[in-house]
């Protein structure tokens, strides 16, 4: 590998200090190294080119400096890019931009002597059917989608259709529909299971039952899941990767399958997801 895009999130403290780091390291190997103007300007290294432009330009491969709202970020900016993305991570928890700052250069030196898998991550299509007929589509979500009750304290009530067959009605705070490499985000904190990252299935996890025998479900990916709003006292609120957003309102339907795209994700050498977990999550703590 010769060219590989940087994208760097500012809002990291150590975000410019790192840019300069890694753009050495790079240049150092032979990487020609490409990045928009505000991390070109801090390296003469690297020439600048939009995002959108990468693969164009000759990038074979992404770096995502900062957290995994990076990566994130990163995901919806590649998007027809079909660019591997690697994540470096300057920011808390890490879990999708897994390689330490100790481990930059290592990372860099298996990307310049192609030493590296790329996982392809599930993605999730998401269309709201608004009652006027208007559809709208949201841009793929690599981690989940999210239909909570926004800016209304009070809790909604949405039904749950897994291929069009209905499974129930829920009074909750909403439902998030997560991938596997999501599963790990949002839905985890609401109690969904972890799954890993070649699963081929879906969870579906619900924010603040009014119940106790509500629990996750976990469906195959195939699974074509709708959710309808049934009673809110203001719209609510349907996101994509916590980003793009758009109102439901009641007797409003979001359909959610899995996405004809992937996202690709580097897989450094020896890379276990299993090893993030106890690094991350602290299993096998006592």
């Amino acid at each position: 590998m010769k060219t590989i895009g940087l994208i760097a999130n500012f809002k990291k403290e150590r975000a410019a200090e790192s840019v300069k780091r890694v753009a050495s390291l790079a240049a150092g190997m032979g990487f020609t190294v490409l990045a928009e103007a505000q991390a070109a300007a801090l390296c003469p290294a690297i020439k600048v080119c939009p995002v959108s432009a990468f693969a164009e330009r000759g990038a074979e491969a992404v770096v995502a400096l900062g957290g995994d709202g990076t990566m994130l970020d990163a995901s919806h900016q590649l998007v027809g890019q079909r660019l591997p993305m690697m994540g470096l991570n300057i920011g808390s928890l890490g879990y999708l931009t897994s390689v330490e700052e100790h481990q930059f250069g290592d990372a860099l030196q298996q990307l310049r002597e192609d030493r590296f898998g790329v996982s392809l991550r599930s993605a999730l299509a998401v269309a709201v059917l608004h009652t006027d007929g208007q559809r709208v589509a949201l841009p793929d979500a690599l981690n989940d989608v999210v239909a909570n009750h926004g800016a209304s304290p009070h809790a909604v009530e949405i039904e749950l259709l897994l291929d069009e067959k209905p499974v129930a009605n829920f009074l909750c705070d909403g439902i998030i529909v997560a991938t596997p490499t999501g599963s790990t985000a949002y839905s985890l904190s609401a109690g969904g299971p972890i799954l890993l990252p070649d699963a081929a299935a879906l969870v579906i996890s619900l924010i603040c039952p009014h119940t106790l025998t509500s629990r996750p479900l976990v469906v195959r990916d195939t699974t074509r899941i709708a959710l309808r709003a049934v009673a809110c006292d203001v719209p609510m609120i349907v996101s994509s990767d916590g980003r793009d957003e758009e109102p439901l309102r009641c007797g409003d339907r979001v359909e959610i399958t899995r996405s004809v795209h992937h996202v690709p994700v580097v897989e450094l050498h020896g890379y276990n997801p299993c090893d993030v977990l106890c690094r991350k999550l602290r299993w096998g703590g006592r």
